[in-house]
């Protein structure tokens, strides 16, 4: 804080500072006039030598706060306060001389003491030169580390918005390639998925600028993603949604389920024959909001537990952005079902439903 920062409190702070001074001056009144001096010489004395302690004080400081000494200049930390006690200890000595010039006992009182005030004056201003030192560079140490977290923080808002940005042109392509198959075999449903795919696009470019939207919206959204895909599809696309009731309201990232309902389809359509049925487990279980997407899937295939794909090591890396995890994401295959286990930690926001 410092002597600045005394005088600049708000509220009726600073009155306080100025009655520790007070108390100072009579204080040192009393201490000075034990040695001799009558008490009023011994307050003026005092309040003489605080003001202007105060003042050289007050000047140290703003020297140091807009002139750190470095290590290449770090004699300045020592010559600077020396400097200054010399200064105060000189005027206050000249001054009071010619103050009490008539006083011959308390001048040869003041001559008696000058080693003494030279030896406090200097003390106390090297002590207030270090702890000005100490907290400059204390200082400097959190406005670097600020610096580097919020670098760090713009780092992976920029990665995130990359990788957002990537999952959309990913869909985009495969419902264009599948939309251009379909305009000369059958126009109408060529049509329906064009109006189909515009309305998702809306409502992804609405809410581009939320990073985290609510269960229920997600769910939205993926209803509206297997709605185009059953254009492509036809029958063989069916999905099954089990959503708990008090998971509705809470917040995970926005387009994080897409790229994994996109894998599922995928892998389920092409990897099988006959239906496909999909499904989504949606459920609280305590510390973690846990989403489960499950498909078919041949065997024969090759699809590993591994989960190879774009979407999945995107999911993982956004995951890994926000949560600093990677345990956040898990493929288990059993038998013909492939899964996707993935968990959102409550911890992210005291109440997970804001």
């Amino acid at each position: 804080m410092g002597i600045t920062g005394l005088f600049k409190r708000e509220g009726g702070s600073w009155l306080k500072s100025i009655l520790v001074l007070v108390l100072w001056i009579l204080a040192s009144a009393k201490l000075i006039q034990s040695y001799g001096p009558n008490f009023n010489l011994a307050l003026l004395d005092s309040a003489v030598q605080t003001t202007l302690i105060v003042g050289g004080l007050f000047l140290l400081e703003n020297v140091f706060r807009f002139y750190l000494p470095q290590r290449s200049n770090a004699w300045l930390a020592i010559v600077l306060p020396l400097v200054m006690s010399i200064l105060v200890l000189y005027l206050g000595h000249f001054g009071l001389k010619q103050l009490f010039s008539d006083q011959t006992e308390y001048l040869l009182f003041l001559e008696k003491s000058f080693a003494v005030r030279g030896a406090i004056v200097s003390i106390l201003f090297s002590a207030c030169a270090l702890l000005l030192v100490i907290a400059g560079r204390l200082e400097d140490q959190l406005k670097t580390r600020q610096r580097e977290e919020m670098i760090m923080k713009m780092s992976k808002e920029a990665e995130l918005h990359q990788l957002r940005q990537q999952l959309q042109p990913h869909f985009l392509f495969n419902s264009l390639n599948s939309i251009s198959a379909l305009i000369a075999s059958n126009p109408e449903k060529a049509r329906e998925m064009i109006f189909q795919l515009s309305g998702f696009l809306r409502g992804t470019i609405r809410k581009d600028e939320k990073k985290w939207v609510t269960v229920q919206e997600e769910v939205s959204y993926l209803q509206l993603f297997l709605d185009i895909e059953r254009v492509r599809f036809g029958h063989r696309l069916k999905a099954d949604f089990q959503v708990e009731e008090n998971t509705q309201s809470i917040k995970i990232p926005q387009m994080l389920l897409q790229p994994l309902m996109e894998n599922a389809v995928k892998h389920g359509l092409y990897g099988t024959m006959g239906d496909v049925d999909i499904q989504l487990n949606i459920r609280d279980v305590g510390v973690y909001l846990e989403m489960t997407i499950t498909n078919p899937f041949d065997p024969k295939a090759g699809v590993s537990a591994d989960g190879l794909g774009f979407g999945l090591d995107a999911v993982k890396r956004r995951l890994y952005l926000l949560f600093g995890r990677h345990d956040l994401l898990n493929c288990v295959v059993n038998q013909s079902q492939f899964s996707v286990v993935l968990k959102i930690p409550y911890a992210h926001d005291s109440n997970p439903h804001n």
